[in-house]
């Protein structure tokens, strides 16, 4: 329930916060939640609402969302080595 909670006040203040807000409030979620998909949904619509039109090859609609689903796996990877989540998420080397 909390899952459906913070994801739903994420979705509002999307709209309603600056990016950076939203953004960081969406890494506070993969933090905090196991399996954190929204993070990939919210990240792509934060993108979609508030990327500026310019052509350069940082700005490429697919260079960014490989960026998102690389950051996101990242995380998930390194929640392995915090030791705050070792009694939670067993270690496999």
């Amino acid at each position: 329930m909390k899952r459906v909670i913070f994801d739903i006040c994420l979705l509002i203040l999307i709209f309603l916060l600056p990016w950076w807000v939203s953004l960081f409030l969406a890494i506070f979620g993969l933090f905090i939640f196991v399996n954190f998909y929204e993070f990939l949904a919210s990240s792509i619509i934060i993108y979609v609402i508030s990327a500026a039109k310019v052509n350069s090859f940082i700005h490429n609609p697919f260079i960014v969302y490989f960026s998102i689903i690389i950051f996101y796996l990242i995380v998930q990877s390194l929640r392995r080595h915090i030791i705050l989540y070792k009694n939670e998420i067993p270690y496999k080397s």
